[in-house]
């Protein structure tokens, strides 16, 4: 039996699919019925062969889009849910559950319900936006959260130690598999040109550590000489943080940095294969998808050493680990991988053949397929 499924959440996919979004909806549609996602943004709806995309309109009040579909598209999602026959609504955070948990306990719906964790979800949400009153947000939202975690069906993971955490203290059963990525886009981007410049991939938050990684860039150059670029890719959802490490880069005459915006999964699979390291400096994730992505273009990595990536990444998994916050720590390993042609290499094969295996070609639906089987299971 082929269920529907709904994807509740703020993910913004544009006008119009990518061909990744494009290959993971088809996938997940040769196991479901029906597949649509309700999200935010003034973007036309979009509907393809495999998905319906259907957005809530956003206003120029931040606080009034928060408000309008974390808490009061209560009557939209009733009515959605009861229209589609919905038989499974994966939630993109415990926040984003708060509707359909409350449709599922004040009427009798019996769709199962899934939260995603993706790491510290109220971490991300507070250091990556600019809120007043942020003692009372940080209670309130804790309060939405443990209800949303308590009556929910089953949570869905990316790294085993930290979902683990989290529904043993709900008492929940849960699954983990990595987040959707695209293997055809990322492989087939291979070109035989020698690679140079180093990488950073994600938003311009505290979280990911990129003034960090500004400064040992920095220091990295003057030891060394280094000639090539250190490409920075991604939003700027905290422009504030953003400028302080502009005015950094200015303040010090750090010459070879540039910023890039968002970048499609074809453009940061080009880059991926042109460059010749991907660095980060997150203080908390859950497991990155941008480590498998880099992995099958052959990328090796540096990054701080914290749950999520330690395990699998490091080790034999391609990436070399620093010590947290510790500048040192990552300009010696800078360092280490440039002085060591045979440990790049050898870095290289190991993060390929890491990310062949955390995202082998229908993957996915069995991922998704095992989740379904748990929630229905007698």
């Amino acid at each position: 039996m082929k269920r529907n499924l709904l994807f509740y959440g703020t993910t913004d996919y544009g006008d119009e699919l990518s061909n990744s979004d494009k290959n993971k909806f088809k996938e997940l549609g040769e196991g479901f019925e029906n597949i649509f996602v309700l999200s935010q943004g003034n973007q036309k709806n979009i509907e393809s062969e495999y998905v319906k995309i259907i957005y809530s309109k956003k206003t120029n009040s931040q606080l009034l889009n928060y408000l309008n579909f974390y808490f009061l598209n209560f009557i939209f999602f009733k009515n959605f849910i009861k229209e589609n026959n919905i038989d499974v609504v994966s939630a993109k955070d415990p926040i984003s559950a708060f509707i359909p948990t409350l449709l599922k306990k004040t009427t009798k719906n019996n769709f199962k319900l899934i939260i995603e964790h993706h790491g510290n979800f109220l971490d991300l949400l507070l250091t990556q936006k600019r809120f007043y009153f942020k003692g009372f947000i940080t209670f309130f939202l804790k309060l939405i959260s443990n209800f949303t975690y308590q009556n929910c069906d089953i949570i869905r993971g990316v790294h085993k130690d930290a979902t683990l955490s989290i529904a043993e203290k709900y008492d929940k059963n849960y699954t983990v598999f990595p987040a959707w990525v695209d293997n055809k886009t990322f492989i087939s981007k291979k070109i035989s040109v020698p690679r140079k410049n180093i990488l950073f991939v994600g938003n311009v938050i505290p979280r990911k550590g990129v003034l960090f990684l500004i400064k040992a860039f920095g220091q990295f150059t003057i030891k060394t000489g280094y000639q090539n670029k250190f490409l920075i890719v991604g939003d700027h959802p905290n422009i504030d943080y953003s400028n302080i490490c502009k005015s950094f880069i200015a303040n010090n005459k750090i010459n070879n940095i540039e910023f890039l915006m968002k970048k499609s999964p074809s453009e940061i699979a080009e880059l991926m294969n042109n460059s010749e390291l991907l660095v980060m400096a997150s203080s908390f994730e859950g497991l990155p998808r941008v480590l498998i992505e880099s992995g099958l273009c052959n990328l090796p990595s540096i990054s701080s050493d914290i749950n999520g990536i330690s395990t699998p990444f490091g080790s034999e998994g391609g990436t070399m680990l620093y010590e947290e916050n510790n500048l040192t720590d990552l300009t010696s390993a800078l360092n280490k991988f440039y002085e060591d042609s045979s440990l790049r290499e050898k870095m290289a094969e190991q993060s390929f053949s890491l990310s062949t295996k955390l995202s082998g070609e229908g993957k996915f639906l069995e991922s998704w397929k095992n989740l379904e089987s748990i929630l229905y299971e007698k």
